[in-house]
């Protein structure tokens, strides 16, 4: 795992909170940019690479016929994380104090264990340190908006405790990952697992209301960030 992409990922989850007024949300134009950006490394990163991974999970003791066995994987990771935030984000306890609690501590530790498994497996050794680059600066973006969305929900919570349990999260990945070599195709279960929940993440975190879009915002971030990408694969070949 690179470590610059650990501390980098790490650093957006901790200071990036004040990167913008605390009192208000963030532009409508910040938000449409960091949503084309989550778009684009969705259908531009994501796809195409549980698309190639696909082929990894074709070993004999899980007796595999189908060719989107993958998919599925990526089909649990969104119903889990949908169905936990759904459940975590509706009152389920009489006394408001302990559902709101139970509600936080659910989402940290979920988020947590997200944030982490995000950040190994977008540093696979498979890409060169540009695909790393870029994938890393699309993911520090989703995080970004992950994080005002607790701390519009939880406020001063967040701040003292939230990302603190990310920061150290991925922090603590970063380090078990340099010592401990995850079989391929249990990377290949996890990345799709991953995956899914990343896609209800951008749809739920980062792509905004009609009447908080900014389209050519959005269009221009689809426009610079798939464009790039689109000339250092062809260049780069990653």
């Amino acid at each position: 795992m690179g470590d610059w992409i650990v501390v980098y990922l790490a650093a957006i989850n901790f200071f990036g909170i004040y990167l913008f007024p605390r009192d208000r949300i963030p532009s409508k134009k910040w938000f449409s940019f960091s949503s084309g950006i989550a778009i684009t490394y969705f259908f531009m990163y994501l796809l195409p690479s549980l698309n190639k991974r696909q082929d990894t999970l074709r070993v004999d003791w899980l007796d595999l016929a189908l060719p989107s066995e993958i998919y599925v994987v990526s089909l649990i990771g969104f119903t889990v994380f949908y169905g936990t935030m759904r459940f975590v984000r509706t009152p389920h306890f009489q006394d408001e104090t302990l559902d709101r609690n139970v509600s936080y501590w659910l989402q940290v530790t979920l988020l947590t264990a997200y944030m982490s498994f995000s950040a190994y497996v977008v540093t696979e050794t498979s890409v060169t340190n540009v695909a790393q680059m870029f994938y890393a600066t699309a993911l520090g973006v989703h995080f970004l908006a992950v994080g005002h969305d607790l701390y519009r929900h939880y406020g001063e919570v967040y701040l003292t405790q939230g990302r603190y349990f990310f920061t150290v999260g991925i922090l603590v990945t970063g380090y078990v990952a340099r010592y401990v070599d995850l079989a391929s195709h249990v990377e290949t279960i996890l990345f799709a697992f991953v995956a899914g929940a990343m896609i209800l993440n951008i749809v739920k975190f980062e792509l905004p209301a009609d009447r908080n879009l900014h389209f050519r915002t959005f269009v221009l971030a689809v426009t610079i960030y798939g464009g790039l990408l689109l000339i250092l694969k062809h260049v780069l070949y990653f």
